[in-house]
């Protein structure tokens, strides 16, 4: 028998297929129409059904933040696989089992004591190590900074090791995220792919060849700069299923996002002037992100179809849900014990990671399939 949304236990997360494929092509088309290779994340989803969407069906060319991602999909047949993560040398061990078993694995290097440790670990048949040297253009994370005498003074070392291959440039363009529309996103896009541009110049002046050079977020991959065309590789991950947070940037519009917590309503409380419900999604269901906005706004969530509502308060396995306007209290007959809400994450990456199984819907709100999500680092 077919199962309805309706009779999943809660709380429960729910994906729309058809707007996950729909993201999915249309970031491929977006790659395709500014001629450069999409490499997107797996990160949000850790999903086999949805990596394979997110390369168009080809299994080449996915990049991966744990290495429990790569055994995945390199058991599943892909290929050209990146370890976008700054290797470090306790993993060098599984990076090479990885490099010697895969057609294509590529790892990242910011520093020279990963590079070192690498240099000291011959593969198998001669196999060179694939290297792509991360950069930061301004989201300030890992990344030797890409101004910086280091980052020529890095690649160079990389050139001179005898067992490493130098793949390329890569930079996640993290700030990206405190754009609040398109036309900063392009920006923050324009100048992360011009200090990319000048550092790849730079090096040919140098003698240095480099293979690829790309950016990766979701905001600036959305919506790109058209500069990001001069790149050779996109990275995006999060929108395949897109979320709050890429909403208020700018990077897509609400009903782009994929995926929601399904939640029950599990009691009415009047205590003194607090009239409230509770819900049976706490924290361990819904990330906590979207603090910061919860006071002015619908709170840990967008509760979807009920613009009075806000999800002001969670703990473990609790949601507390009151009105929006706390000079209007909540006409809780509107809310029958039992019935269902439906709640937008701020962060679906982080959503996803406390889901064991996600339950896939299509457009009449039927189960048409378990997605499940490969767990651990």
């Amino acid at each position: 028998l077919m199962q309805k949304m309706n009779d999943l236990r809660t709380p429960a997360l729910v994906v729309y297929k058809h707007k996950v494929e729909a993201n999915c092509e249309r970031m491929l088309k977006l790659a395709k129409d500014h001629g450069v290779t999409l490499k997107p994340h797996f990160k949000t989803t850790k999903c086999l059904e949805v990596a394979i969407m997110q390369t168009g069906g080809t299994k080449c060319g996915m990049e991966v933040s744990t290495l429990v991602e790569a055994d995945l999909l390199a058991e599943n047949g892909f290929e050209n696989v990146i370890y976008a993560y700054p290797i470090s040398p306790h993993k060098t061990p599984k990076c090479a089992e990885l490099s010697e078993k895969m057609k294509s694995f590529v790892v990242f290097v910011d520093n020279v004591a990963a590079l070192k440790a690498l240099e000291q670990w011959k593969l198998k048949d001669n196999k060179n190590w694939q290297v792509l040297v991360e950069v930061d253009t301004g989201a300030g994370r890992s990344g030797v900074q890409i101004e910086s005498l280091d980052a020529v003074s890095l690649i160079k070392e990389v050139v001179k090791c005898g067992n490493v291959t130098f793949s390329g440039l890569y930079s996640h363009c993290g700030h990206s995220y405190k754009c609040k529309n398109a036309e900063e996103i392009k920006e923050v896009g324009k100048m992360a792919t011009n200090k990319m541009l000048t550092l790849v110049d730079e090096l040919k002046k140098q003698g240095i060849t480099c293979p690829s050079y790309g950016i990766g977020s979701t905001p600036s991959c959305s919506k790109p700069a058209p500069e990001m065309s001069k790149l050779t590789e996109w990275h995006p991950g999060n929108y395949v299923l897109y979320d709050l947070m890429q909403v208020k940037i700018g990077s897509c519009e609400i009903d782009d996002i994929a995926s929601f917590v399904l939640t029950r309503v599990i009691g009415h409380y009047t205590k003194g002037e607090d009239v409230f419900l509770i819900i049976d999604c706490g924290w361990t269901a819904i990330s906590l992100h979207g603090v910061k906005d919860s006071e002015e706004t619908s709170g840990y969530g967008l509760i979807v179809d009920h613009p009075e509502l806000k999800l002001a308060h969670m703990s473990q396995e609790h949601g507390i849900v009151k009105s929006k306007d706390s000079t209007k209290p909540l006409d809780l007959s509107r809310y029958p014990v039992d019935s269902f809400l439906r709640i937008y994450p701020y962060h679906s990456c982080a959503t996803c990671a406390m889901h064991p199984v996600f339950y896939v819907a299509d457009q009449n709100d039927n189960i048409i399939d378990h997605w499940r999500p490969v767990k651990g680092w």
